[in-house]
């Protein structure tokens, strides 16, 4: 089987580079959009992540793949819902892929449930990550109780940066790792380290004693997962079995509080992890849902007649078009989009896609 991936970079931390790197430790050819291996021969499955939408450049390539026989999969990961929730022409370019025939996955039952009040059907797909396996032995906790945040740039709002930014100004007994593509200046803070982009996660997880995860959109993310793989506390804006809970810096304080005063390792969370997320059945399941799309393919290439037109049809009338789609107003979201409106103020210049952690 051969997989190209569409929609996010091959950089070790997206999600389509965690699904692309299981699937080739099972023997499966993978490509990427723009890379050498891009001009490989006809893939065989779509794997397709993609968040705003602001032209059809990619509708129309997918409709191309589709002439050309090849099924699509298309995987939500949080992000990508809220666009197609409030931007409307990325919720037409997701009706048009569903129409397509694209297998529709989503990495939690809520995102499934989201997805549904916009009219698009999905399964709960697996929640797939390289550092979730159960031969870890965690490592002893640090000395010094520190607390790991994840803040990519061009997120900064939507991961919760003036929440973390809150609770290092009321907390100077916590040592703080901060992930992310850029460094913030917190030179004025002696209990903050800056540490950018990393190859190895899991080894900054071990230096920590709980990882924080004020996620704007609520979604469980990867990260609160391999940390709990690592035997750490995770406390997070998602309610979820093993990881503490809070809606409110005043939450987060209190929650992270109780840790620092009863300091100990999360052994519930990481068995409770590696039996549910474990990076072997999760890449399983997407091996089987991929074969899945296989023969969905394949039975859309026995239709005779005016199939070609009839999936020309399928897709808007404008899907030839060149001109751009305008970006919603912010002033205009409704008041519970305080989540996308984050992700709107930073995004929108040119929607480059960074990691969902």
């Amino acid at each position: 089987m051969h997989v190209h991936f569409v929609g996010e970079p091959d950089d070790g931390i997206t999600v389509s580079s965690h699904h692309a790197r299981a699937l080739a430790e099972r023997e499966v050819e993978v490509s990427f959009d723009g890379s050498e291996t891009a001009s490989s021969p006809k893939p065989d499955v779509i794997h397709l992540v993609t968040y705003g939408q602001r032209n059809y450049r990619l509708l129309r390539s997918l409709v191309a793949a589709r002439l050309a026989g090849v099924p699509l999969l298309r995987y939500w990961t949080g992000r990508d819902v809220l666009w197609a929730k409030v931007h409307s022409a990325s919720r037409a370019f997701a009706h048009a892929v569903v129409r397509l025939g694209a297998i529709q996955l989503a990495r939690t039952q809520t995102l499934v449930d989201d997805l549904a009040r916009i009219g698009i059907a999905a399964s709960p797909g697996p929640m797939l990550s390289l550092h979730v396996f159960n031969t870890y032995e965690p490592e002893p906790l640090p000395g010094v109780f520190t607390a790991l945040c994840h803040l990519p740039t061009a997120r900064r709002d939507f991961c919760g940066g003036r929440w973390v930014d809150a609770l290092i100004r009321r907390m100077p007994s916590v040592r703080f790792l901060i992930l992310g593509d850029a460094a913030t200046d917190y030179g004025a803070f002696r209990n903050v380290e800056c540490l950018g982009v990393v190859d190895d996660v899991s080894r900054v997880i071990q230096r920590s004693t709980v990882t924080i995860v004020p996620r704007l959109d609520g979604v469980l993310s990867r990260l609160a997962l391999e940390t709990l793989c690592q035997g750490r506390h995770a406390v997070t804006t998602c309610p979820a079995p093993h990881c503490g809970y809070a809606e409110s810096i005043e939450g987060f304080v209190r929650t992270i509080r109780t840790f620092e005063r009863d300091v100990d390792f999360n052994l519930d969370g990481r068995e409770y992890v590696c039996r549910e997320y474990g990076k072997p059945q999760a890449a399983r399941q997407l091996f089987q849902a991929l074969e899945g799309c296989l023969e969905r393919g394949q039975l859309g290439l026995q239709l005779k007649g005016g199939w070609r037109g009839a999936m020309m049809a399928l897709c808007n009338p404008g899907i030839f078009g060149r001109k751009s789609f305008a970006l919603p107003d912010p002033d205009s979201l409704p008041e519970e989009a305080t989540a996308f409106h984050a992700l709107l103020a930073a995004e929108v210049e040119n929607l480059v896609p960074v990691p969902a952690y």
